[in-house]
C-alpha cells in the first residue's frame, strides 16, 4: 500500500515537471505575427502584387512609425519594412542595401552608374558595373525594376 502511494506521488511529480517544461517551452518561443490579415492600401496592394516572388513583403512589429492592422481577435502594429522590387531609377543607397547582395559600395555603384547613363532603361544594365557578374545579377534582379 506504501509503495503504491508513493509510485502515485513519483507519477504525479513526474507529470507536473514534464508540464512545466512544456510551458517554459511553449512560452519561451518567439511570437509569430500574421501578416496576410492586413488590410493593405492601394500603393501596398499593387507593390506587393507586382512583386516577382510570392512573400517578398516582409512586417516587423514596431512601437515606433506604424500602421494598425486587424488580425483575428487582435489588433497588431506592423511597419513595411522591405517593399520589392525596387526601381533603380529612384531608389537610394539605403533601399539598395536592403536587396541581400547589395552593400554599401554595390549600392554607390549602381547610383552613379544610374547618373552616368542618365537613368537605366532595363534592370540587365546592371551587368555593366563592376563587380556585378551573372551570379550576382540572378541573385539581386528578381528585386529590382526600371
Amino acid at each position: 500500500m506504501k509503495s503504491s502511494r508513493q509510485s502515485l506521488l513519483m507519477l504525479g511529480v513526474a507529470l507536473l515537471v514534464i508540464a512545466g517544461i512544456m510551458l517554459y517551452i511553449g512560452l519561451s518561443q518567439p511570437r509569430v505575427y500574421n501578416a496576410t490579415n492586413k488590410t493593405l492600401s492601394t500603393t501596398e496592394a499593387y507593390s506587393q502584387s507586382t512583386s516577382p516572388k510570392a512573400g517578398n513583403a516582409y512586417y516587423t512589429k514596431s512601437a515606433q512609425s506604424s500602421t494598425a492592422a486587424q488580425t483575428t481577435g487582435a489588433t497588431a502594429q506592423y511597419t513595411k519594412q522591405n517593399a520589392f522590387p525596387i526601381n533603380l531609377n529612384t531608389a537610394t543607397a539605403d533601399e539598395l542595401t536592403r536587396i541581400s547582395g547589395i552593400g554599401e559600395k554595390r549600392a554607390a555603384s549602381i547610383i552613379a552608374y544610374r547618373e552616368s547613363i542618365g537613368g537605366y532603361t532595363s534592370v540587365d544594365q546592371i551587368k555593366n558595373i563592376r563587380g556585378i557578374g551573372d551570379a550576382t545579377y540572378a541573385k539581386i534582379a528578381p528585386y529590382l525594376t526600371v
